[in-house]
């Protein structure tokens, strides 16, 4: 009899820390996708792309990197402010890995670094984005971003 209840505990405690595993991941990987989208605009601002590895992997945040270099190069500094975002699907197609779908509006301009002047200044962009994410050391780590749509 002990045996069975003992069993019976066992399997409910652990259908019931299934059940709870799943949202505590969906919650982990927003807020990742959030804190880098966060980390990548103060990167892009700051011309520094270094704090972006907290919730990138090295080769995204390289990829950043040449992307911020290259503007550095026109001698163009960009700011960009996130304006809202929506999660419109978020899913684990492997063991500690995620896709995320987002829809996010941003308002870019770019400064020239010599004069500190506009010299282009963007609304309103949209766009859908496909984030790929990896768990490491219980943390997760965007790997690639895809562009899906823009507007």
């Amino acid at each position: 009899m002990k045996k069975s209840l003992s069993l019976a505990l066992l399997i409910f405690f652990g259908v019931c820390g299934c059940r709870t595993s799943p949202d505590t991941n969906v919650q982990a990987v927003k807020d990742t996708v959030l804190r880098y989208n966060q980390l990548l605009a103060g990167a892009y601002a700051s011309m520094n792309m270094n704090p972006l590895r907290e919730v990138a992997t090295a080769d995204q945040a390289a990829k950043e990197y040449r992307h911020m270099a290259a503007l550095g190069e026109a001698k163009i500094r960009m700011e960009s402010t996130l304006k809202s975002i929506e999660f419109n699907g978020i899913t684990f197609p492997g063991r500690d890995e995620a896709a995320v779908i987002t829809r996010e509006t941003w308002d870019y301009t770019h400064i020239d670094t010599g004069t500190r002047a506009p010299v282009n200044v963007q609304k309103n962009v949209s766009y859908t984005l496909k984030y790929a994410l990896k768990k490491e050391n219980a943390r997760w780590h965007v790997i690639s971003i895809e562009t899906v749509d823009e507007k």
